[in-house]
């Protein structure tokens, strides 16, 4: 007797037949979404990593800073000032190669003291302007080296800048001595803001657009009464406009202070005042002609 036959299953698909347009379509939307929810993680993993980077080497910074006053008697690196002496890796003066005002940048006279390794002064997308300056001649190359580095110096309040009215009897007298020149000086040295993220423009390009790096940064008031930053800082403004500021991690600068701690500053923290001088007792203060003293 013949046993029942059974109802066999028919699958909806033979083995090995090609998924449906419906089907891929579900697929692709799917890797979509998962794709949307990690980009923006993976690009705040990326942003930290460069934050982190700068302050790093910010603090690298301020350590080369207090071993050159380790060295030279307590005496702060001069912020900015032509005729000072600075030497390349073999000893050869800078001045002697390129333009003297090189030597007058901080980044040739910190060089001793980071091992002339500029490499840890030009970070993330700034690797790319030292690549294309290691290409220039040696001329060229010792000149704007010098120039775009990712941290600016608070070279005003720290060390005198010859451009901002420092190393001039005339406005000493004026002013008194509004800028430290020793570190014993530093009165709150958890507040005075040493090195800073800057911008300027790409010195390749004359004219070029804005390059994530410059040697100094400037306060948003010299003479007090008289801000010269915009009211808010936009990266299409031109690099001068915010003092060569560069908010460029979640609108935060890194920063190291004189006592060597590092910090991520907004603009509400950077327009103060008593963040940039030594002796200034208000948000909006300045130099001016009745202050005096050492």
């Amino acid at each position: 007797m013949r046993s029942p036959e059974w109802p066999v299953r028919r699958h909806s698909r033979r083995h090995g037949q090609a998924f449906t347009i419906i089907e891929l379509l579900v697929v692709i939307a799917v890797i979509a979404v998962i794709a949307g929810l990690l980009l923006p993680a993976v690009g705040r993993v990326r942003a930290g990593a460069r934050r982190t980077q700068e302050l790093t080497a910010a603090r690298q910074l301020f350590v080369a800073w207090q071993l050159y006053a380790n060295q030279n008697q307590d005496a702060a690196l001069p912020g900015y000032r032509t005729g000072l002496r600075a030497v390349t890796q073999d000893g050869r003066r800078v001045s002697d190669i390129t333009s003297p005002v090189a030597a007058a940048r901080y980044p040739w006279r910190l060089a001793p003291y980071i091992d002339w390794n500029f490499r840890g002064l030009y970070l993330w997308q700034n690797e790319e302007l030292l690549e294309r300056l290691e290409q220039q001649s040696e001329p060229m190359y010792t000149y704007f080296v010098s120039l775009s580095p990712s941290l600016g110096l608070n070279a005003t309040w720290v060390g005198g800048d010859e451009e901002e009215l420092g190393f001039s009897q005339v406005q000493l007298e004026r002013y008194g001595r509004f800028y430290v020149t020793r570190v014993p000086e530093i009165l709150r040295p958890e507040r005075l803001l040493l090195f800073a993220s800057a911008r300027g423009v790409d010195p390749l390009i004359p004219g070029g657009a804005p390059a994530p790096g410059y040697f100094r940064v400037r306060s948003p008031y010299l003479v007090r009464g008289e801000r010269r930053w915009a009211e808010s800082y936009r990266e299409v403004l031109p690099p001068g406009e915010f003092g060569q500021v560069a908010l460029r991690h979640a609108a935060t600068a890194a920063a190291v202070m004189t006592d060597g701690h590092v910090e991520s500053l907004g603009q509400r923290d950077l327009e103060d005042m008593r963040r940039w001088g030594n002796r200034l007792e208000s948000r909006d203060d300045g130099l001016n002609p009745r202050d005096g003293g050492p």
